[in-house]
């Protein structure tokens, strides 16, 4: 990280790294800037909720479903997406693509899934944050 004459950051490429992994792979980008504990603390969350979402009946939104929820399947799928290869490697396994509407449980199951993608995407921007030094 380096200052220039405005006083604006420049961003290093460990930063980008650290921000991108931590999408990926919930808690990773905090491993890597070595706040282990924070990592695995927030790792647990998002895959605590991801999975009690699954088991809730929740739905995964994304591409396989826009003709069916119309366009509001973007933004769900948008939310989805925050979880990075665990919700690709969920769509490619056919996890949680079949709608269970019909259990009670279901709309309950959807929120904690897409709650689970939006905290993962602030946990992405506080690993880049950590990682350019604006964040302790």
């Amino acid at each position: 990280m380096a200052e220039t004459e405005a006083g604006a950051v420049q961003v290093g490429g460990m930063a980008w790294l650290a921000g991108l992994l931590a999408w990926l792979v919930p808690g990773v980008g905090h491993l890597l800037l070595g706040r282990v504990g924070r990592g695995l603390l927030l790792a647990g969350v998002v895959y605590g909720l991801y999975f009690v979402g699954l088991l809730l009946g929740g739905h995964l939104y994304g591409l396989h479903n826009v003709d069916e929820a119309g366009l509001l399947a973007y933004v769900f799928g948008f939310c989805d997406l925050g979880t990075g290869l665990v919700y690709l490697v969920s769509l490619w396994g056919n996890i949680g693509i079949v709608e269970q509407a019909s259990r009670a449980t279901a709309e309950y199951g959807n929120v904690f899934l897409m709650v689970a993608g939006l905290l993962n995407y602030l946990l992405a921007l506080d690993a880049f944050d950590i990682a350019v030094r604006r964040k302790i």
